[in-house]
């Protein structure tokens, strides 16, 4: 037959020159066809470049008998340029038919029975972008037969084996080689298609989808990458079932994949079939070798209409990238279609990372869930990938900034699209915590929004107090190519007023700015980042403020404060505030101080208080941040009147002194207390000092002389009361005082002072005595001590300073300022 062209509704082909021959010989006829360079075309099938061999002998009819009986052998040789069944095509495709059997019965009820071998090879195969290449198959067929009369009824036992090289995937999923081994029996009727095969596979492959490991990578990252490029797959028993097309499959052994490096990851079945009557489950379980440490189990799915739908939990633990130890537990149902995933959570997903490598920016111990909201929580369509949900109790350590951010919630909207990630999230409640080992700042409240876009995060969050009281607004920005960042603080004009907002109630190290304080602040900050570190810097300005602090109330206190450091928290020395006046112990006028402020210790380079018309001037000293620690320093007091001060003590309800003194007063602080060793005192003018006679205890004479114990004038002794006088109404020249800390916490005063009487009213100089009392040495009478009679005296005596200062602190704190160190 010449080249010819075939055609019907359901078919065509282009069939190049062939040839048919048939010899009969005896009761036998043989076959013999051959047709090369042909194209066909039918029912989804395209074949090109067909060349087909035929041999065969078969019996010869018995026209008469309408039978055919006897020996039948056939040999079938086909190859192909290309073929294509559906969306499948293979190149180069030969494959050869052995069939060695025998034929009975009449035409119309005609059987075969025997054996039969197929064995079919492709150069190459390709369905949709999966490609593969040396695909073979071979497939025996022993107890073959073919009925015609039981409605073309076709029964086997196959065993096949089928394999494949150097497939791959868009996906970068490849299989170095791939083998299948099916056995068992096979039958076809009008009923449709039945088997039940027992099999096994083995494949070696992997992915390459994170690339191959590089310098610089984490181990968790080096290792992940060689678990997933190299790794063997192995089924050695599965079970196959077909009814018509009800398939099922069951796993007697779990399917094991073992990558190179060592780990295991297996799929098992749930106590029945994987898949059966269009519905199944399993289990996927791996560990070790540089895989996450994971279970995820879909305890029921469903296939109908080319669609998958069922029920999956997923725990996972792992590192990978900038996450280290990252945890995820999540559940709920999902839908699988050629198009894509959907996945609609059931419950809120756990969600923890021990580490968030960011340079020398990480975060960590950072938990939290993701919770369900309206529609699918993760949806995949082609290289998109979309997750909302709702944040909820998200929290993190962040050391760089020594702080904690906790209770994070609001929506969230995240979308991958060909690798470019964006998100946005609605933060409508977090907490900000100090954790510093100096407490900055108190817990602060942070509202706003953060999105990313291009690998470029953006923030604007308002910062607030527990109560709601807007504090400050806050701007993020971070380029995650350069990995550069920062982040802006501004609080604006900052009042503070009586029933209102309170400095203390914003930091700790505004405990000394007591209630109520009045005025207006501003502080302005900023954080910048690059891969190898970060720095920080900040300003307060106190535009005025009135307080009142342990020492008294504070008034119109001011300056600006220049922070080299937000964490920790430093200021270079040379920082000055100024206050008009406070009203303590005494009343203290304009007072400045200029100080820096390092990792330990507040460093006072200088303190000059106006206080009693004179200055109290503090000497360099360093006061550390911890309050367990000493420190040590020493007040020069230059002409500074005294009267306030001893009015305001647990004297002044039993003496007077009005003294202008100068000198210095040495002190130590520690978590016993202030103490004084070798303070000394003098007065730079005369003085006037009275001191009521129920203040002492003892009193005696330079004659030696004791006073009663009972002070209450006596006539019957008259030296002592002469004493009593002298100190109600000294005015002095001169006057010297020793300031030492005594045992128990008690301070010790020793006053040396030189003057004269001088009571208000003058008293005779004269003392007229009876010849009674002089020839009896007794007198009876009393006696004013003369004015101008010259007085020396030394006065011993001490005060409880620990429980003097403690009993101030306490009024201080009745009246509204701060808690007081010791």
């Amino acid at each position: 037959m010449d080249p010819t062209s075939l055609k019907s509704p359901t078919f065509q082909a282009k069939v190049g020159r062939s040839e048919l021959h048939l010899v009969r010989f005896g009761d036998r006829l043989a076959i013999a066809a051959e047709t090369g360079g042909s194209a066909t075309q039918i029912s989804g099938v395209a074949a090109q470049k067909v060349d087909v061999r035929l041999a065969a002998q078969i019996p010869y009819p018995d026209m008469a008998r309408k039978t055919a009986n006897g020996a039948v052998s056939l040999q079938l040789t086909t190859t192909a340029k290309s073929v294509t069944i559906k969306s499948v095509q293979f190149d180069g495709l030969s494959q050869s038919f052995a069939f060695q059997g025998s034929a009975t019965g009449t035409l119309d009820r005609l059987a075969l029975s025997g054996r039969g071998d197929i064995v079919t090879r492709a150069q190459a195969g390709r369905s949709g972008t999966i490609r593969g290449q040396d695909i073979r198959n071979r497939t025996q067929a022993t107890n073959l037969t073919w009925a015609r009369a039981r409605g073309d009824l076709f029964a086997a036992t196959l065993m096949t084996q089928s394999s494949a090289k150097n497939l791959t995937t868009p996906s970068e999923t490849y299989l170095e080689s791939l083998a299948v081994t099916l056995n068992g029996p096979v039958q076809s009727s009008a009923n449709g298609l039945a088997l039940e095969f027992m099999g096994s596979a083995t494949a070696q492959g992997g992915w390459r989808g994170l690339g191959a490991p590089k310098t610089g990578d984490t181990p968790a990252d080096a290792g992940l990458k060689r678990a997933l490029a190299a790794v063997r797959i192995s089924a050695p028993s599965f079970q196959l079932g077909l009814q018509g097309s009800d398939l099922t499959l069951t796993l007697p052994s779990a399917i094991q994949i073992r990558p190179q490096s060592g780990g295991l990851a297996q799929v098992r079945g749930l106590g029945g079939p994987v898949y059966a009557h269009g519905v199944g489950g399993f289990v996927v379980m791996a560990a070790g070798g540089g895989l996450p440490s994971t279970t995820l189990t879909v305890p029921h799915y469903q296939m109908s209409g080319g669609k998958i739908t069922g029920q999956l939990s997923l725990v996972t633990r792992g590192s990978f990238g900038p996450v280290e130890a990252g945890t995820a537990d999540l559940s709920g149902a999902f839908q699988l279609v050629p198009g894509g995933l959907t996945f609609i959570a059931n419950r809120c997903a756990d969600i923890s990372v021990g580490r968030l490598e960011l340079g020398a920016n990480d975060l960590e111990a950072i938990s939290g869930q993701l919770c369900p909201t309206r529609g699918p929580m993760l949806t995949q369509a082609g290289d998109t990938l979309q997750i909302r949900g709702s944040l909820k109790n998200i929290a993190a350590q962040v050391p760089f900034l020594e702080a904690r951010v906790s209770e994070v919630s609001g929506p969230l909207s995240a979308k991958s699209q060909s690798g470019n990630l964006a998100l946005t999230a609605q933060i409508e409640a977090s907490r900000l915590t100090d954790t510093a080992k100096v407490m900055r700042f108190r817990p602060l409240q942070a509202r706003g929004t953060a999105q990313l876009k291009s690998q470029n995060w953006r923030g604007d969050f308002a910062l607030s107090d527990p109560s709601g009281r807007a504090l400050a607004d806050a701007k993020l920005s971070h380029d995650g190519v350069t990995g550069t960042g920062q982040l802006l603080l501004d609080t604006g004009d900052l009042a503070f007023a009586d029933g209102g907002l309170q400095p203390a109630a914003l930091s700790p190290l505004a405990s000394m700015v007591g209630a109520p304080a009045q005025g207006h602040v501003q502080f302005q900050g900023a954080v910048d980042w690059t891969k190898q570190g970060f720095n920080s810097h900040g300003s307060l300005d106190v535009k005025r403020l009135d307080f009142r602090s342990p020492a008294g109330a504070v008034k119109g206190l001011s300056g600006r404060v220049a922070l080299t450091s937000l964490a920790p928290l430093l200021a270079a020395p040379g920082q000055t505030l100024r206050a008009e006046g406070f009203a303590g112990l005494a009343a203290v006028g304009a007072s400045d101080v200029t100080f820096g402020l390092d990792e330990k210790a507040i460093q006072v380079s200088g303190a000059t208080l106006a206080l009693g018309g004179g200055t109290l001037t503090l000497r360099p000293l360093e006061i550390p941040f911890a309050n367990d620690a000493s420190w040590s320093g020493v007040a020069d007091l230059v002409g500074v009147q005294v009267s306030d001060l001893v009015e305001a003590s647990p004297f002044g309800d039993r003496m007077d002194l009005k003294a202008k003194v100068s000198g210095q007063i040495p002190f130590a602080v520690s978590p016993q207390g202030m103490r004084i060793n070798g303070g000394q005192l003098r007065a730079i003018e005369p003085g006037r000092l009275s001191i009521r006679r129920e203040a002492l205890t003892q009193v005696t004479s330079d004659a030696g002389i004791p006073a009663k114990k009972d002070p209450t004038l006596d006539t019957s002794d008259p030296l002592s009361d002469f004493v009593y006088q002298a100190m109600e109404n000294l005015d002095f020249s001169a006057l010297d005082a020793k300031v030492d800390s005594l045992a128990e916490g008690r301070l010790g005063i020793v006053f040396h002072i030189k003057g004269e009487h001088n009571p208000p009213t003058r008293t005779s100089p004269d003392i007229r005595l009876s010849w009674r009392e002089v020839v009896g040495r007794k007198i009876t009478q009393k006696i004013p001590l003369p004015s101008g009679t010259k007085v020396d005296l030394t006065l011993d005596t001490s005060v409880n300073l620990d429980q003097l200062l403690a009993d101030f602190a306490d009024y201080q704190k009745a009246r509204g300022s701060g808690p007081v160190q010791p």
